[in-house]
């Protein structure tokens, strides 16, 4: 499994329930938030399946960015020391 950074940002109606259920569903709930507008998921899908999997969840104004990242080699400054462990 790959790991994967989505960050986000919800414009108008900013249903963030509604794309943590996609979140939730993608990853099966095994997720990390860094940051306000981030998630961090191993998961067996593409960037792109993902992106097309997370559209059902938002509206059609709202933005999403997938990268498959390295989680050997990453850095963090005030992020919370649970996600850091």
């Amino acid at each position: 499994m790959a790991a994967y950074s989505i960050t986000y940002d919800l414009h108008k109606i900013k249903n963030y329930t509604r794309l943590q259920e996609g979140i939730d569903a993608l990853s099966g709930t095994v997720w990390v938030k860094p940051t306000l507008s981030q998630f961090i998921v191993k998961t067996t899908y593409t960037s792109s399946q993902i992106r097309d999997f997370l559209k059902s969840y938002v509206d059609h104004d709202d933005t999403i960015f997938v990268a498959k990242i390295d989680l050997n080699d990453w850095a963090s400054y005030n992020v919370e020391q649970k996600l850091v462990d």
